[in-house]
């Protein structure tokens, strides 16, 4: 014969179902991970939020901050760094949602301070013997600069300082500067000037020596008496340059005349 359970009995067992039913609740939790910003560090790139691997089926949203202040507007997985991040530090929450699972939060670690960049020009005549210089453009004050020098994208051996002089070696390539800024506290950048015209010969250069002028400017200008002397006549090889040309117009447009013989 069944027996009714008391009421106090009927009164314990439904409260044991009730605390049996929280612990399951409770025990939905989400499997969630710290979330990682990628991107340069710079104003005017754009970082991205890495969120890791959560429970599977996780709807996120994000919140981005800078110096633990939230951005108006700035909810999305990325974020364009405006002017106003600079020298500041950026961090992002997710959060993660799914029914029957409690609501999650996780903060990014803090990125390195946002550094203010320029993209390097380069100045100068393209031509072989002419001096090119780099400018930085306007960084973060205090940023300190590396160079590096490539011909057609190959690293020029040495070419390191802010300036560089081309050589015949680099005739008829393109040159860029990569500039490379360095600050403590500050993520380090490197920003690649846009690349020149084709290196060229220049129309007049100094001789190599008191007798020799380069192959590439192989006629003799004498200054005393301005007359140019070509490859072969009669005085070239008793003629020390003052002045070497790549053509005779060149010599001519110099003030030059022509040697007789």
């Amino acid at each position: 014969m069944l027996i009714a359970p008391s009421a106090a009995h009927a009164e314990e067992i439904a409260t044991q179902s009730s605390h049996t039913a929280v612990a399951s609740a409770a025990a939905r939790t989400l499997t969630a991970a710290t979330p990682k910003i990628s991107g340069n560090r710079s104003v005017g790139s754009t970082l991205k939020v890495t969120t890791g691997t959560w429970t599977t089926g996780t709807a996120f949203s994000y919140r981005w901050y800078v110096n633990d202040k939230p951005i108006t507007g700035a909810t999305r997985s990325t974020y364009v760094l405006p002017s106003g991040t600079e020298s500041k530090r950026i961090t992002v929450t997710v959060t993660g949602r799914k029914s029957g699972y409690t609501t999650l939060t996780k903060t990014s670690v803090a990125t390195a301070k946002i550094l203010r960049v320029a993209t390097p020009t380069i100045g100068g005549k393209t031509q072989t013997t002419r001096t090119l210089t780099a400018s930085t453009g306007t960084w973060t004050n205090g940023t300190i600069f590396t160079y590096q020098w490539y011909a057609n994208g190959t690293a020029i051996k040495g070419a390191t300082a802010k300036k560089y002089t081309l050589t015949t070696a680099q005739v008829g390539k393109k040159i860029v500067v990569k500039v490379t800024g360095r600050q403590s506290g500050y993520p380090t950048i490197t920003k690649s000037s846009a690349a020149t015209s084709a290196i060229g010969y220049p129309s007049s250069t100094s001789p190599v020596d008191s007798w020799t002028c380069p192959s590439w400017a192989p006629i003799k200008g004498n200054a005393s008496s301005m007359i140019y002397h070509m490859p072969g006549q009669r005085y070239y090889n008793a003629t020390k340059p003052e002045a070497c040309f790549s053509t005779e117009k060149a010599a001519r447009a110099a003030g030059y005349r022509a040697a007789k013989v």
